[in-house]
C-alpha cells in the first residue's frame, strides 16, 4: 500500500471536494441573489423557459452557471484536501466528511491503509468510493445546489421555480413514475384517475402550469350533471334523490330535508363558517374551533342519529365525526368559497386531456437535470453548510439545501440527523392520512336500464361511492365504474388480497341491486393506504392537532425545508401542493 499512497492522494485531490469554506459559500450566495433578481425581473416579461428547450431550466446562462458550479470554478467552495504525508487520522477525518457511509464502517483512523480507493469521477459532480477489501457496495456521490425529494406536484413546483432561476436543483423520486398521488391509468380505452381527479376552475397555479407546458385542459362542467345523478343507499335500500325529502330515513328538519346526506355537512360548514378567508384556519384566534365535528354538531343541537347521517357515510376525512377537526372542514369550506369567486362564469372545473397526470409529467419533462426515478431516500443528514441524502441503492447526494415533499406517513420512516424535535416531530409521527381505496370495475351490460336507477350509488357500506365513469367522447356513455371507498371500509379492503377486495365490492353492489348480478368484472384496485410511498390519501387533522402543531410542522429543520399538500396554508389539494412547493423555493431563492 505504501507505494500507492501518492497516486491515491492525486485521486483524493480530484474527488474530496467538501462543501467548502463558508466565505466562499456566502460570496456565491450573494452573487446568486444579485443575478437571480435580474433574471426574475426579465422572466416576468417574457414567456417561460429559454434556449432550445422550453422548461424549468430557464436560460442558457443558468446551465452555464451549473457547469461552473460542477467544475468548482464559481468560488462557491474551496477544496479541503489532505496534503501528502499528513497524519492518518487527519486523512481519515477528511474522508469521513466527504463519505458519511464510510464513517459508519470504519470509526478508527488509518482508513487509507484499510484499502479505500477514490476513483476519478466520470463527471465533476459525481464521486465514487470503492471498498477494495470488504463488503461495501459501490456508492455514487452527486453534488447539486438543491436536492428535491419527491416528484409529486409540490416537489415539481419547487424544482421548476428553482430551475427557472438558474439553480441546479435535482429531483429524487422513489417510484418509476412522477406525480405522487396524481396518477392516471389507461383502462378499457379510456383514462382512470386514481388520485387527483378534477381541477377547480379557480386553481390558478395548476391551470397556469398546464398552460405553460402545453397540457390541454377540458371543461368538465357538461359532465357534472351526470356526476350528480347518484342514488342514496342506506342498509341496502336504494333511495332516489327525488324520494329523499319525504323518506322516513330522512332525519333532517325543515328545508334541510331537501339536502342529501353527502351535501349536508358541506352546507353547514359554509353557513356556520367562522373563517373570513381560508388562511385564517392557522390564526391563533381560530384555535377554539379545533374541536371534533361531533362536538361541533352537538353544539348546534343535533342528536347522534342525525350526526351519523350527516357525517358518517363514506366520509372524506377521518372515520367518523369524532375523528376529525371541525376547523379543518371550515378551512375546506372557506377554500371552496374562495375558489368559486375565482372561477370563470359557467365553468365548474377542468380535467386534463389524457389524464391529470399529464401535468406533473410535463413539468418533469422540462427539468434539467431530469428527475432521478427509483431513488428511495432512507436518510437525510443536515449539517451547518451541507446536507447529505442517502438512497437505498447506495447513491449519495449532497447539496447546501434540501426540499422534502414527502407525506408525513412516509417521512416518519426516514432517518433524519439531527432528529426532528418537539411539535414538529410529533406532527410527523402522528398526523393521519385518509384511508382511501378505489376498486375499478367493467360492466358487461347497461344493467341500470333494467332496474331504472341511476348507474351511480352513494352507499353506507363497503362499496362506498360507486361512480359511473364517463371518459368517452359522449358524456352520456358510461365507460366503466369506480368504487371510491373511504375511512374504515377502505381499511377493511386493504386487509384483503386485491381479487378478494374486488369480489367483496361486487358482492355488495349485487346485494344492493340484483340487476347488476353477473354484470360486473373486477379490473384492478388502487390502495393509497398500502402504497409505501404514499401511506394514505390526503392528510387530515384530528381534534386539537391544528392548534397544537399545524403552525410548527412545516418549519425549516437545519437545511431541510418541507412542502406538500398537507402544508398548504391558504389552498387545499393539488393547489395546496403547488402553493407549498413554490413557497419553499422562494425561501431558498431569497438566501
Amino acid at each position: 500500500m505504501g507505494t500507492r499512497l501518492p497516486e491515491q492522494q492525486r485521486f483524493l485531490r480530484r474527488a474530496l471536494v467538501a462543501t467548502g469554506h463558508r466565505r466562499g459559500v456566502a460570496a456565491a450566495r450573494q452573487g446568486r441573489r444579485g443575478r437571480c433578481r435580474g433574471r426574475a425581473d426579465r422572466l416576468r416579461l417574457r414567456s417561460h423557459g429559454g434556449g432550445a428547450r422550453s422548461g424549468c431550466g430557464g436560460a442558457g446562462a443558468g446551465r452555464a452557471r451549473r457547469r461552473e458550479y460542477a467544475a468548482g470554478r464559481d468560488g462557491r467552495h474551496a477544496s479541503r484536501l489532505c496534503e501528502h504525508g499528513a497524519r492518518a487520522h487527519q486523512r481519515t477525518h477528511d474522508i469521513r466528511r466527504a463519505t458519511p457511509q464510510l464513517r459508519l464502517a470504519w470509526p478508527e483512523p488509518g482508513l487509507l491503509s484499510r484499502g479505500v480507493l477514490f476513483v476519478r469521477p466520470a463527471r465533476p459532480t459525481e464521486e465514487r468510493a470503492v471498498w477494495r477489501g470488504g463488503s461495501l457496495s459501490v456508492a455514487e456521490r452527486h453534488r447539486h445546489e438543491v436536492i428535491v425529494i419527491g416528484a409529486g406536484l409540490a416537489g415539481l413546483a419547487a424544482a421548476c421555480k428553482l430551475q427557472a432561476e438558474g439553480v441546479d436543483a435535482q429531483v429524487l423520486e422513489a417510484q418509476e413514475r412522477v406525480g405522487g398521488r396524481v396518477h392516471s391509468m389507461r383502462q378499457l380505452g379510456s383514462n382512470q384517475e386514481a388520485g387527483g381527479t378534477y381541477i377547480g376552475a379557480g386553481y390558478t397555479r395548476i391551470i397556469g402550469v398546464a398552460e405553460r407546458f402545453g397540457v390541454e385542459l377540458i371543461d368538465v362542467t357538461p359532465m357534472l350533471a351526470f356526476f350528480r345523478e347518484q342514488e342514496l343507499v342506506l342498509g341496502n335500500e336504494i333511495i332516489r334523490q327525488a324520494d329523499w325529502p319525504d323518506h322516513p330515513a330522512n332525519l333532517f328538519n325543515g328545508d334541510d330535508r331537501a339536502l342529501m346526506p353527502w351535501a349536508y355537512y358541506r352546507m353547514l360548514t359554509v353557513k356556520e363558517n367562522p373563517l373570513a378567508q381560508p388562511a385564517d384556519w392557522l390564526a391563533p384566534a381560530s384555535a377554539r374551533h379545533d374541536v371534533s365535528v361531533y362536538d361541533w354538531l352537538k353544539g348546534l343541537g343535533f342528536d347522534d342519529a342525525v350526526i351519523k347521517l350527516a357525517y358518517g357515510i363514506n366520509v372524506s376525512f377521518g372515520e367518523d365525526a369524532g375523528d376529525v377537526s371541525a376547523l379543518l372542514l371550515f378551512f375546506r369550506a372557506a377554500f371552496s368559497v374562495a375558489q368559486r369567486r375565482l372561477s370563470p362564469e359557467g365553468v365548474a372545473g377542468y380535467t386534463a386531456k389524457n389524464g391529470v397526470a399529464r401535468i406533473p409529467e410535463a413539468m418533469a419533462a422540462a427539468l434539467d437535470p431530469p428527475a432521478q426515478l427509483q431513488k428511495v431516500v432512507v436518510a437525510i443528514t443536515s449539517e451547518a453548510d451541507d446536507t447529505t441524502v442517502h438512497c437505498a441503492d447506495g447513491s449519495v447526494y449532497h447539496a447546501p439545501q434540501v426540499v422534502c415533499s414527502l407525506p408525513f406517513g412516509v417521512l416518519r420512516h426516514i432517518k433524519i440527523e439531527p432528529p426532528l424535535r418537539g411539535l414538529q416531530a410529533e406532527a410527523v409521527n402522528t398526523l393521519p392520512a385518509q384511508a382511501m381505496t378505489q376498486v375499478y370495475l367493467a360492466h358487461k351490460s347497461n344493467f341500470w336500464e333494467a332496474d331504472g336507477f341511476s348507474p351511480s350509488l352513494f352507499t353506507d357500506g363497503v362499496a362506498g361511492m360507486v361512480a359511473a365513469a364517463r371518459n368517452g367522447t359522449d358524456p352520456k356513455e358510461v365507460t366503466s365504474f369506480t368504487a371510491w371507498t373511504l375511512g374504515a371500509n377502505a381499511t377493511r379492503l386493504d386487509a384483503l388480497p386485491p381479487a378478494a377486495a374486488g369480489r367483496l365490492v361486487i358482492d355488495a353492489i349485487e346485494a344492493i341491486r340484483p340487476a347488476a348480478k353477473g354484470q360486473l368484472e373486477f379490473l384492478g384496485i388502487q390502495s393509497w393506504g398500502t402504497d409505501p410511498f404514499a401511506q394514505g390519501g390526503w392528510a387530515y387533522f384530528k381534534p386539537g392537532q391544528i392548534a397544537r402543531f399545524a403552525a410548527a410542522m412545516g418549519a425549516r429543520h437545519g437545511q431541510i425545508r418541507f412542502c406538500g399538500e398537507h402544508l398548504g396554508r391558504a389552498s387545499r389539494g393539488m393547489e395546496g401542493a403547488m402553493e407549498s412547493g413554490e413557497r419553499v423555493a422562494a425561501e431558498i431563492l431569497a438566501l
